[in-house]
């Protein structure tokens, strides 16, 4: 997955998973990804390197799985692999940021 900017827009996914609500973006070097998992009011930034989207796609899901585990302690969630395929496009308004970044006027989903 390529980034372009798109006017003003970067694309990215969105997912809401184990009760968590992810975004995942590629960053401009060859195996960097971005992402933030927010948890009612916990926001979150992750800064990975990963080869591909789909390896991108299993961190994220990975470490969001990883948080309601170790709150809750219960072993019987889904796999990561259970949400792979669910990702929906969106459309971040300029560069993302920790603040405001989910309020509906900076997100929209894509067209």
């Amino acid at each position: 997955m390529t980034t372009k900017a798109v006017g003003e827009f970067k694309l990215g996914l969105s997912l809401e998973a184990y009760g968590i609500e992810l975004r995942l973006w590629k960053e401009p070097g060859e195996r960097e990804w971005g992402a933030t998992l927010r948890d009612d009011d916990k926001i979150v930034d992750c800064h990975f390197e990963e080869d591909n989207l789909t390896l991108a796609k299993l961190h994220v899901l990975g470490e969001a799985r990883n948080r309601v585990m170790s709150r809750s302690g219960s072993g019987e969630l889904p796999g990561c692999d259970t949400f792979l395929d669910s990702w929906k496009p969106i459309k971040m308004a300029k560069p993302y940021q920790k603040k405001g970044a989910f309020g509906s006027s900076e997100i929209d989903k894509a067209t």
